[in-house]
């Protein structure tokens, strides 16, 4: 926060001291009733936007393992996300957040939230997950093998801002030191039948 002392008071890091402070706040939940979004924004065609998958209310209401205690065991998460997708579908709604004002929704500050009442976000598509089982260790073996990366995309999607673009050459060189330590060959997927088809 202070630069290890070598910044003035003045431009010590409040802002990003404080947005963590409010999310250690936030009490575990299982991932399914968790909203995921882009942490700065992304092209949206000729507009900018920033992106939100949150739970489809009406699946979220259904989920029975709800609050999580990351003390319990070693692995809490993944045990929860199995049942409950063993015994339903779920469904998350994708969001656009259309920026609308330069200003007040910046896109180089990421510590801004964006003010929903400049621009509410709309849903666009769902994200359908069908019932399933995702314990065998063939899902993990393939987990492990993908490279996330908001890059991946179209020029009509590409991500925008200093943060945004720091990430890039981050998650390029934390996907090659990972499969390096895995000893595991860094391909990208051909398809999504790849990634998400039968092992």
């Amino acid at each position: 926060m202070t630069g290890k002392g070598t910044l003035d008071q003045d431009n010590w890091a409040w802002d990003e001291f404080l947005a963590f402070l409010r999310l250690s706040k936030i009490p575990p939940v299982n991932v399914l009733l968790s909203s995921y979004w882009t942490m700065g924004a992304v092209r949206h065609g000729d507009y900018i936007a920033k992106v939100r998958i949150t739970p489809d209310p009406s699946f979220a209401a259904a989920v029975v393992r709800r609050g999580i205690d990351p003390t319990s065991a070693a692995e809490v998460f993944r045990p929860a996300l199995q049942a409950e997708l063993q015994e339903r579908p779920y469904a998350f709604d994708i969001q656009v957040q259309l920026c609308t004002d330069l200003e007040r929704m910046p896109v180089e500050d990421t510590t801004v939230e964006w003010p929903e009442q400049l621009s509410p976000p709309v849903t666009v598509a769902k994200l359908r997950l069908p019932q399933q089982d995702i314990s065998g260790p063939e899902n993990l073996e393939k987990m492990d093998a993908l490279s996330f990366t908001p890059w991946r995309v179209t020029t009509e999607h590409a991500p925008l801002g200093n943060i945004m673009r720091a990430r890039k050459e981050v998650y390029r060189h934390s996907s090659i030191a990972r499969h390096t330590l895995n000893k595991q060959p860094r391909t990208e997927p051909r398809s999504a039948d790849e990634v998400l088809g039968p092992a």
